[in-house]
C-alpha cells in the first residue's frame, strides 16, 4: 500500500511540474568554443540548463566554479548544461574559459551579438534558464544561489527518480 501511495505522490508531483512549465523557449542556435552546435531542436528530449554569464561579472566568477562542481558531482545524468558567454568580446570569453578550466566542466558557447540572450530576455549576469525535455522554460534564475533554489531542486528530483 505504501508503494502505491509513494507512486501516486510521484505522479502528482510530476504532473504539477509539467503544469508549472512555462512558455516554450525561443528558437536559438549556439556553437561552443569547441565547435559543437546546439539549438532548441538539438536539445529536445534533454532537460538543459543554460548559464548566461560574462567574464567581467564578479558574481559569475564565484558561481561558475560552484556550477562546475555540481556538474561533476551531483548533476543528474539526464541534465545537459551549456554556458553562454555574452555581453563581451569573444576573445575575452575565450580567455576567461582558458584561464579558469576548473569553472567549466560543461561546454561553453559565445553568444554572437547577444542574440540568444536577447531571445531569452536576459538582462543580468548571471542568468540561468532551465528548460525541460520538451523545450519549455521551467525556471529563470538571476544572480547567485541557483543550487539552493527550491524550484530548481524540485525539478532535479524529478530527474533522479
Amino acid at each position: 500500500m505504501r508503494g502505491i501511495v509513494v507512486t501516486l505522490m510521484s505522479l502528482v508531483f510530476a504532473a504539477e511540474m509539467a503544469a508549472a512549465a512555462g512558455p516554450a523557449a525561443p528558437s536559438f542556435d549556439l556553437v561552443t568554443l569547441g565547435g559543437k552546435a546546439y539549438s532548441k531542436e538539438s536539445l529536445k528530449g534533454q532537460p538543459t540548463l543554460l548559464i548566461f554569464w560574462a567574464p567581467w561579472c564578479k558574481v559569475c566568477q564565484k558561481e561558475l566554479p560552484l556550477l562546475s562542481q555540481f556538474s561533476q558531482k551531483e548533476k543528474p545524468s539526464q541534465l545537459r548544461m551549456v554556458s553562454v558567454g555574452f555581453s563581451d568580446l569573444r576573445g575575452n570569453v575565450e580567455g576567461y574559459v582558458k584561464a579558469h578550466p576548473d569553472a567549466f566542466a560543461f561546454p561553453t558557447a559565445f553568444d554572437v551579438d547577444n542574440d540568444v540572450a536577447q531571445a531569452f530576455k536576459v538582462t543580468a549576469t548571471p542568468t540561468l534558464v532551465l528548460l525541460d525535455a520538451q523545450g519549455n522554460i521551467v525556471l529563470t534564475h538571476r544572480g547567485a544561489g541557483l543550487l539552493q533554489n527550491v524550484q530548481f531542486r524540485k525539478f532535479l528530483s524529478t530527474l533522479k527518480g
